[in-house]
């Protein structure tokens, strides 16, 4: 099976639990580095990305972490015992993997994330990136990140 991209106008980004509720986030198509999938079985994805910055409005908006909602031709798996997504004890979270924030992009400072898939009853794929500690994505307060990783996870297909 081959890569597909994933375009721009198909990755709907948003602040997940955002301090201020009228916070939002952007990414610029050029700050779009990579984003792609793959099928490794008929049920198996693995989804690449690479966001070079994502700009955060107002500057100073906390937030546990970035979602990105995909329009793929398929869905992920809903496990009605998870619960709906949350922070607490990563309730809501299904599949997850390690990534990388720059929380300066364009400098050395980097830490540890987490890539998670949400639990959404509607089989939307929606990633959740967010600090390993659970921490404020924004803890320098300047408005803008960086992140990539990879994530593997079953899906189900559209009809």
């Amino acid at each position: 099976m081959a890569w597909v991209d994933i375009p721009i106008n198909h990755i709907t980004f948003g602040l997940f639990e955002p301090s201020q509720p009228a916070a939002i986030v952007s990414v610029a198509p050029v700050d779009l580095l990579l984003f792609r999938y793959k099928f490794l079985e008929k049920d198996t994805v693995v989804v690449d990305f690479r966001i070079n910055k994502a700009f955060l409005n107002p500057t100073n908006a906390g937030a546990s972490g970035i979602t990105m909602e995909l329009s793929v031709p398929f869905g992920s798996v809903y496990v009605p015992a998870i619960g709906n997504p949350n922070s607490f004890f990563d309730k809501g979270q299904t599949y997850s993997n390690g990534c990388v924030i720059a929380q300066d992009p364009g400098s050395f400072a980097h830490v540890p994330g987490c890539v998670a898939v949400l639990n959404e009853h509607t089989h939307k794929v929606i990633l959740l990136i967010r600090t390993v500690p659970g921490t404020n994505i924004n803890a320098n307060n300047i408005g803008v990140v960086g992140f990539f990783g990879q994530v593997t996870f079953e899906v189900t297909h559209k009809s």
